[in-house]
């Protein structure tokens, strides 16, 4: 993986400084291209700006004779001798001027003659209204009358004089040496094709075979270079276009070649990858016998022990690091074994002797299947309070029987208190007095089951413990709503006249204490402060206000939940309730 990485990562480094490289080779190649066709510019701008040169071309009249043309070729070859020497590339002229004549210069001007009159006049037409620069065109097949393969390209211009008068047409022969002389130097390999295309998008010169289809220029971004995969070989193109000529060069090599030899790196890593292979079975063959199989035994000896065959005992075969983790498997599973069979055992024992022990206790269900039947027999009987006693009674007892960590609703609650309180009222008479003010629409509110009893049970244990009479008891209930983000509370108080207490005794009623500290008097109030603080949490609690002599209010903050079933039957909708 590491050679595979390291050859793709070299193959994207080259490709991207072969681009660069190959783009400024072709930037270059165009620029001196470009100052190459700009001297032929010049030199030609010699002969059509070159006095003699018009006036014996105006001079000659419509028609003339082969003897005067043949004469007037002689005198104009002599005056373009310094022509040829400056552009050898120039093969040939021809000169039409505006009576009709035409002229041929140069050694290979009677080219002009095997070329197609049409195509010559098809050429002469496209240089109107021109201003005097080059239309390059390139000689293929149909431009000679008979089959002839040529390395020439022809270009024409208007012959324009220094006051900008025409007086003739130019159409000039260059070899393609004009091109080639340059353009080699773009050849990195065999597999290389060069188009140059004139300002029209016409292909000039082709490097590779000529009669191949160069791709079009709308496919490729001007200035940049592309890599393409064309039937699983990597090409680079290149696209330039000169300052002056306006040529564009489209360049294509193929980067196959040059990416074999970064292959070396694949099978380097190839060979390191088998080599390591080999090096690593032979390593892990001679230490397996050392390691591997000693491990491979553990592991068993661990899943039977798992198992539960604890009589499992793995064999020692050597000293070092394993062969210690042997020998305290071996004494771990002896002593699992012995604990086994001499403490499990006799807790089995113990809680077979536990739940015989249970099974003897009293079932709460019979208890409260005999007070239903007290119920019936006083109510055979006639007397009413007791029957009631007994009903409130049993609804409590049928009530605690009920998981405590399940929610239920302030109705239900207030229900069990009222049950507890007939008790009561049963038992004072007149000496106690009880008012119950909740509104009704705080009954469906969800709370903790068994929350409020153990508040007013303390209450008749403690608080009314060494009052004669009149004694008063108060339950409240209001909603306290939220500001911003906090939610809205459920405040409960219940308020007595008893006897009070002072701080000390307050401080060490709300302080938490392990259980085995704990007094019985106490046990009611802490766990309805623990159950609040885990189910709940901050802010929701409990506060306890009293003073010696003077009573005790007990006030409980809770979440204001609404239950989302109907209130049970025996609710009265009332806002205030008096007992």
């Amino acid at each position: 993986m590491t050679g595979l990485i390291t050859y793709r990562i070299h193959i994207a480094l080259f490709n991207e400084e072969v681009s660069r490289q190959y783009s400024l080779t072709a930037e270059q190649v165009l620029a001196r291209l470009d100052s190459r066709v700009n001297d032929m510019y010049k030199v030609t701008d010699y002969i059509t700006l070159n006095p003699s040169v018009k006036n014996a071309i105006k001079a000659q009249a419509a028609g003339i004779s082969s003897y005067d043309q043949m004469k007037l070729e002689d005198e104009l070859d002599d005056q373009l001798y310094q022509v040829r020497l400056d552009a050898p590339e120039i093969m040939g002229l021809r000169i039409y001027d505006l009576k009709g004549n035409i002229f041929n210069l140069g050694a290979f001007a009677g080219s002009f003659q095997q070329m197609d009159p049409s195509y010559l006049a098809e050429m002469v037409h496209k240089l109107e209204g021109t201003g005097g620069e080059y239309v390059w065109n390139r000689l293929g097949p149909d431009a000679f009358l008979q089959e002839e393969q040529s390395n020439w390209i022809m270009a024409g211009r208007l012959m324009r004089s220094v006051d900008l008068e025409t007086y003739g047409v130019m159409l000039i022969l260059f070899n393609t040496s004009l091109f080639e002389s340059y353009l080699k130097d773009l050849r990195l390999n065999e597999e290389v094709a060069v188009d140059l295309f004139d300002a029209e998008g016409q292909l000039l010169y082709a490097f590779h075979n000529q009669d191949a289809d160069p791709p079009p220029l709308t496919q490729l971004n001007l200035g940049a270079t592309e890599i393409r995969d064309e039937r699983g070989s990597t090409h680079l193109y290149t696209k330039q276009t000169s300052d002056k000529a306006r040529f564009t060069l489209v360049s294509k090599v193929s980067l196959a070649q040059i990416q074999n030899k970064g292959k070396l790196i694949l099978q380097v890593a190839v060979f390191s990858a088998a080599a390591s292979i080999l090096c690593s079975w032979f390593i892990i063959t001679i230490i397996s016998g050392r390691l591997l199989r000693p491990l491979a035994s553990l592991v068993n000896a661990m899943k039977r022990v798992r198992d539960g065959r604890f009589d499992t005992r793995v064999r020692i075969e050597t000293r070092d690091e394993l062969g210690f983790i042997g020998e305290r498997f071996n004494a771990m599973a002896s002593r699992i074994d012995t604990l086994i069979h001499q403490v499990y055992e006799r807790e089995l024992s113990e809680k077979e002797a536990e739940l015989k022990a249970i099974q003897a206790q009293l079932n709460p269900h019979f208890l409260y299947n005999t007070l239903s039947m007290f119920f019936w027999k006083f109510y055979m009987l006639g007397d009413e309070k007791s029957a009631r006693l007994v009903t409130a009674l049993s609804e409590m007892l049928q009530y605690t029987l009920e998981p405590v960590q399940r929610l239920t609703t302030l109705q239900d609650e207030m229900t069990q208190i009222d049950h507890y309180l007939q008790i009561q009222q049963a038992r004072y008479q007149e000496a106690l007095s009880i008012e119950i003010s909740i509104p009704a629409k705080l009954l469906r509110c969800q709370v903790i089951r068994l929350l409020l009893q153990p508040i007013v049970e303390n209450v008749f244990v403690h608080a009314f413990s060494d009052k004669r009479d009149n004694r008063r008891l108060q339950i409240r209930g209001l909603q306290q709503l939220g500001h911003e983000t906090e939610t809205d509370m459920l405040i409960i108080e219940i308020a007595d006249n008893g006897c009070g207490m002072d701080g000390a005794v307050i401080e060490r009623m709300m302080k938490p204490v392990p259980p085995a500290e704990e007094e019985r008097q106490h046990v009611g109030i802490r766990s309805v402060l623990r159950r609040i603080e885990l189910i709940h949490g901050e802010p929701y609690g409990v506060q306890i206000e009293s003073a010696v002599g003077e009573g005790t209010l007990v006030r409980l903050r809770l979440p204001y939940q609404i239950g989302a079933g109907t209130m049970p039957g025996n609710a009265d909708d009332r806002e205030e309730q008096v007992l």
